[in-house]
């Protein structure tokens, strides 16, 4: 009796099991690009799940928390890491630069007793993610920017030889460069499964922040909803775009020595200070024992941050 049950489990198990790999593992698969793929890229704010599920404090505070992190943590990190156009997930990565974090303060309070140092390199921690993802995402949109004018020029050819709006769409995902070849892929896929276009494209005007893509969008709307000439609109953009772009470059160029003199004055009291301590370093720590000089030395701080953000106030020009 125990072996035939024993045999008929065993049976049972194998049938499910060959079952659950043969088939609803495949289905579960293709359902979820389906959904990576339907899903809008835009960093639209979603609540996090609703974790009040009674009256208790508790589940209250939980909410509340999870709410927040949500919009604090997560979906700027999302956003950030989208403009990067990495594939990370932003959960994973608060997670870990949390955890990471919380050793920076345990290790240097265990070598040193000043918790005041401590928690400031604690809180530098995240500065170092956050600024690489900045960098990612400047480096791409630069290079969105530069290759997008040629993107909107093949789209209006594709207009005028007779082809609709959503082909010329896929013909810049197949025949330009990355990033731009990325992005309009996703904006063709999300409206081929089944999204309303003008969604789509705010979307991408959400992704890329640039005031050219936005020009796009909004052209391409309003040629939707009112009519018009769309090839000769996009011909106009493109245009536009570049001698937007052309004049970004002037502005660097004009703008080089007061960037340049920005980082001279920022680096020199550092490496002045580096060079004495090496040569005096007796002198360099009486000094920064003593209250006057520490008091001095924070005022140097404050003034230089405020020389900073002075000179980036100057050189940046808006156009």
């Amino acid at each position: 009796m125990a072996i035939v049950s024993l045999t008929f489990v065993l049976t049972l198990t194998i049938v499910f099991g060959g079952y659950w790999a043969l088939v609803m593992r495949p289905e579960a698969q293709t359902v979820g690009r389906l959904r990576q793929r339907l899903q809008v890229k835009a960093p639209v704010e979603r609540g996090a799940p609703s974790l009040i599920k009674g009256t208790g404090g508790v589940e209250v505070a939980a909410g509340f928390f999870a709410k927040w992190h949500r919009r604090l943590a997560i979906a700027p990190t999302e956003r950030l890491v989208e403009r990067a156009g990495m594939n990370i997930d932003p959960r994973r990565l608060v997670r870990g630069t949390t955890g990471f974090l919380i050793i920076v303060i345990l290790v240097l309070r265990a070598v040193q007793p000043d918790w005041t140092v401590a928690l400031l390199a604690g809180a530098m921690t995240p500065l170092v993610p956050y600024f690489y993802l900045k960098n990612a995402a400047r480096v791409r949109l630069n290079a969105f920017e530069e290759i997008f004018p040629d993107a909107v020029d093949l789209m209006a050819r594709a207009l005028r030889a007779g082809h609709a709006l959503t082909t010329t769409i896929a013909m810049v995902a197949e025949e330009m460069r990355d990033p731009v070849s990325t992005e309009f892929r996703a904006v063709y896929e999300q409206h081929n499964y089944g999204l309303p276009f003008p969604q789509v494209l705010k979307a991408l005007a959400v992704r890329i922040p640039l005031m050219d893509v936005r020009f796009f969008v909004t052209a391409v709307l309003t040629q939707r909803e009112t009519g018009g000439n769309l090839a000769e609109v996009l011909d106009n953009l493109g245009t536009v775009t570049r001698d937007r772009f052309r004049v970004r470059r002037q502005l660097r160029v004009l703008t080089a020595q007061g960037r340049m003199t920005g980082w001279v004055l920022s680096l020199f009291p550092i490496g002045l200070a580096a060079v004495l301590f090496l040569v005096n370093p007796t002198h360099m720590l009486a000094f920064a024992k003593d209250p006057l000089g520490v008091r001095l030395l924070e005022a140097a701080a404050a003034l230089q941050a405020v020389g900073i953000v002075i000179i980036r106030k100057i050189v940046r020009v808006e156009y």
